[in-house]
C-alpha cells in the first residue's frame, strides 16, 4: 500500500514538476533529480537496503531495477540541468515502476 499511496504520487509530482518551474528552478530541480539517480545507483552497486522499511513485506523487491531508475533519473537530470522539460523519461520511470509492481511475484 505504502507503493501506491507514497512511492507512485511522489514521482508523479517529480515528473510533473517541470512543466510549472521558474526557469531558473529548473536548474535546481535538476541537482535533486541527479541525487535521486547517484542515490539509486549507489544502492544497486552497494547492495544496499536490501530490507527496506517502506516495504509491506520488508523484502525489497525492487533492488534489480534501481540500476535503470537511477539512470533515467540522470538522463531526466539532464535534460533538466540543459533547460529542457522533458518530463517523458520520469512518467516513463513512474509506468515501469507500476508495471513492476504487478509483476514482481512473478520476475
Amino acid at each position: 500500500m505504502e507503493f501506491w499511496l507514497g512511492c507512485i504520487p511522489v514521482r508523479l509530482l517529480l515528473a510533473g514538476l517541470p512543466m510549472y518551474l521558474e526557469d531558473e528552478m529548473l536548474q535546481v530541480y535538476s541537482y535533486v533529480l541527479f541525487a535521486i539517480g547517484f542515490s539509486f545507483l549507489y544502492l544497486y552497486f552497494t547492495g544496499s537496503r536490501m530490507n527496506a522499511f517502506e516495504s509491506s513485506t520488508g523484502n525489497t523487491w525492487w533492488a534489480p531495477w534501481r540500476i535503470m531508475h537511477g539512470l533515467l533519473y540522470l538522463m531526466a537530470a539532464m535534460y533538466a540541468y540543459n533547460g529542457q522539460r522533458n518530463t517523458s523519461i520520469l512518467f516513463f520511470d513512474t509506468f515501469i515502476g507500476m508495471l513492476l509492481w504487478f509483476l514482481k511475484d512473478n520476475l
